[in-house]
């Protein structure tokens, strides 16, 4: 949860109240609030508020709670000259900007704006990966128009911000603190984003922006670049930044700015209320009260939306833009929960109490977890990505059957693994060390059930699976079979069938395919030597793999010790 520092007479400057009053008001807000060693106000907030990340965005919302503004607020959005043109920049594609008028920097509105854009770009923005955003003095701006481009990073010379020299972005990357955090992010084949107004460098998004258009202390207005890997989380960010920063300018003139690119032509940031509904009944059942539709827009309205009563049971809502956790009624209920006071609503008994617990699988799962530890084996967590030529190569899963990602980050992680014997086998290659070795994992695998029919879609088969390895200088398939076994029997089952199998990477005559009566398809053997010298595992490995996804398919219990279906 993000957490914000302020000053207390910043704190009351801007929400226009004693600082005692005025950190009751943001409690009412879900704003977890203390002061500090320091003698700051440390304000931790909600995640999905991000537009509260700024006293000015605070002060909007305390403003409506205390009936001094109700509604939406009111902005001045108009054209500018201002331009995008973005080429294609495969890494960082969407890029919006935005100016707004009459911002008036002081030195400790500096330091938040800062804590802000760190605060967004951190948690929306997943460290700058999803979202990043630079802000610069629009009256510096070498020019209006402005170039987004994609360019080798010995091409690029500017001056970083607050370095005071000249450096190729090669240089950049690789000796500054903010390269070396964030350099690698949308670097590719040695080509980097960078934002041009005219002939100069103004950002290389998101490492760092340059020196010429630094905003500092008497800064008035301000121009904003978004850029991202995808459209509508940075229109949601530049819809939030635009916001605020007119919270805080004179004149609240917001100014849009022309985007040119290969994926579409748009003028953002556009702020336009989304209109939706909610009826008092959906309210009053969720809260427990027996509001009116007049009292329900009321307290809307004090949480700055606009509310418009059709009837007594039915309100049209307009919810401001830059409102991007609001998805559902149920959202819009707790927005009249928090204008009421949560501390106002009497808590109801339930007339049921219902006392919690495990389902059956779950008990099922403990049990045969409990089983494998008595029985020596350590549990292990592999990663639910992996190679998908590990899966090809190891097992034998065709690629066909691979649910592969399609912007992996590495080749280690290009697809979700339909089987936990290439993570164990890898384990067990870099802990020879502890032979004699006995591993387990219990996890959840993907594959295709078959063909795709639709471009881009396809069922998926999910497998409940426990796998066990056991690495020892002496140890054959009769010691996974005794394991196995002992294990079927303490779960209160019984072997049904047993088969020969042939896997490519087991020995073929010391291997099988085990079923037993509840459903479970156990495969046991013995890894082929071929496997285990390209996996440089020096010693013999026996591996079971317990498919026990039929018990999801039933009704599972839990009786006497055991999980059992349900008749």
């Amino acid at each position: 949860m993000p957490v914000l520092r302020f000053k207390p007479g910043r704190v009351e400057e801007v929400l226009g109240l004693s600082l005692r009053k005025a950190l009751e008001v943001m409690e009412r807000l879900k704003i977890e609030v203390e002061i500090d060693q320091e003698g700051y106000v440390v304000a931790e907030l909600e995640v999905d508020r991000p537009d509260m990340y700024s006293l000015e965005g605070i002060a909007r919302q305390v403003n409506g709670i205390l009936e001094r503004e109700l509604g939406l607020p009111r902005y001045s959005v108009v054209d500018t000259d201002y331009v995008i043109e973005a080429d294609d920049v495969p890494t960082r594609p969407y890029i919006v900007g935005l100016v707004v008028w009459d911002v008036d920097i002081d030195e400790d509105y500096l330091v938040e704006l800062i804590q802000f854009q760190e605060k967004l770009t951190t948690s929306h923005g997943l460290g700058r990966r999803r979202i990043a955003v630079g802000i610069h003095d629009l009256e510096k701006m070498p020019s209006k128009h402005l170039m987004y481009r994609f360019e080798h990073i010995d091409s690029v010379v500017f001056k970083p911000l607050h370095t005071g020299r000249l450096m190729k972005l090669r240089d950049v990357l690789r000796e500054l603190e903010q390269g070396a955090r964030y350099g690698t992010i949308s670097l590719m084949d040695e080509k980097h984003p960078v934002l041009y107004a005219g002939d100069e460098v103004i950002s290389v998004p998101p490492v760092i922006n340059a020196d010429v258009t630094r905003i500092e202390p008497g800064t008035r207005h301000v121009f904003v670049d978004i850029t991202g890997t995808e459209l509508k989380p940075v229109l949601d960010v530049a819809a939030i930044f635009a916001a605020n920063l007119a919270e805080r300018s004179k004149s609240r003139r917001i100014g849009l700015v022309t985007v040119k690119a290969p994926w579409g032509e748009l003028k953002e940031p556009k702020l336009e209320p989304r209109k939706t509904s909610i009826t008092t009944s959906t309210v009053n059942s969720i809260l427990g009260l027996n509001l009116s539709g007049d009292e329900l827009a009321r307290h809307l309205q004090r949480m700055r939306f606009d509310a418009l009563p059709l009837s007594n049971t039915k309100i049209d809502v307009m919810v401001p833009r830059f409102r991007i956790d609001i998805l559902h009624e149920a959202d819009l209920a707790e927005e009249v929960a928090l204008s009421i006071g949560l501390e106002n609503i009497a808590p109801i008994k339930p007339r049921t109490m219902l006392r919690g617990r495990l389902l059956g699988i779950r008990y099922w799962e403990r049990e045969a977890r409990a089983i494998l530890v008595g029985y020596g084996f350590v549990e292990v967590k592999t990663y639910t990505l992996t190679s998908c030529e590990d899966q090809e190569k190891i097992v034998g899963i065709e690629r066909e059957k691979l649910i592969t990602i399609s912007n992996p980050v590495s080749i280690e992680a290009n697809c979700f693994r339909a089987s936990m014997i290439p993570a164990l086998l890898r384990l067990a290659s870099r802990n020879q060390h502890l032979v004699p070795l006995k591993i387990f994992e219990l996890g959840e695998a993907l594959e295709k059930k078959e063909a795709i029919k639709v471009p881009g879609v396809a069922p998926v088969k999910a497998k409940k699976l426990i796998t066990l390895l056991m690495m020892d200088e002496k140890i054959g398939y009769e010691d996974i079979q005794a394991i196995v076994y002992g294990l079927v029997k303490l779960l209160s089952d019984k072997i049904s069938e047993v088969d020969r199998v042939e896997k490519p990477f087991l020995i073929k005559g010391r291997s099988a395919l085990i079923k037993t009566e509840k459903g479970l398809r156990i495969i046991i053997g013995e890894v082929n030597p071929a496997l285990l010298e390209l996996l440089e595992i020096k010693y013999p490995v026996v591996i079971a793999e317990i498919d026990y996804s039929s018990l999801y398919d039933k009704e599972v219990s839990y009786q006497g010790g055991a999980a059992v279906p349900r008749p």
